[in-house]
C-alpha cells in the first residue's frame, strides 16, 4: 500500500491584490524569488523608521524598495510589471498596500515553516 504525502495542503488559502487590472495571489511566493523577497525585506526592515518619517533621502530609499519588491514580486507572472511599470501605473498608497500584503505573506510563510517542522 502506498502512502500519499499532500504538500498542497501546505499551500496557504489565497490572498489576492489586483492592481493594473491583474490578480495577484500574494499568498503565493514562488521559491524562485523567495531569497530575492527576503533580502528587500531585509533592506526594508534595516531602515531607521523615524529617518524614513523625517528624511527625505531615507523616504525615497523606502519607497524605491517597496517598489523594487513589488516588481519582483510580479517578474515571475508579469515579467512587464517591472519598476518602471510601478512607477508609471501606480501611486503611493498602491505601493504601500501591495508592497505591505506581500510583506506578510513573507511573514507567514515563515511563521507556517517554522510550524510545519516542529510537527
Amino acid at each position: 500500500m502506498s502512502k500519499i504525502i499532500d504538500l498542497d495542503l501546505l499551500r496557504p488559502d489565497s490572498k489576492i491584490v489586483k492592481i493594473g487590472g491583474k490578480e495577484i495571489d500574494v499568498s503565493f511566493i514562488p521559491c524562485g524569488i523567495t531569497f530575492d523577497l527576503d533580502d528587500i525585506v531585509k533592506d526594508l526592515m534595516n531602515l531607521d523608521q523615524d529617518k524614513v518619517k523625517t528624511n527625505r533621502k531615507e523616504m525615497e530609499k523606502a519607497f524605491n524598495l517597496a517598489v523594487k519588491l513589488c516588481a519582483v514580486f510580479c517578474s515571475y507572472k508579469y515579467p512587464d510589471m517591472d519598476e518602471a511599470w510601478f512607477r508609471e501605473h501606480t501611486s503611493p498608497e498602491q505601493i504601500n498596500g501591495f508592497s505591505s500584503a506581500i510583506q506578510s505573506s513573507l511573514v507567514d510563510i515563515y511563521s507556517g515553516i517554522t510550524e510545519h517542522s516542529k510537527n
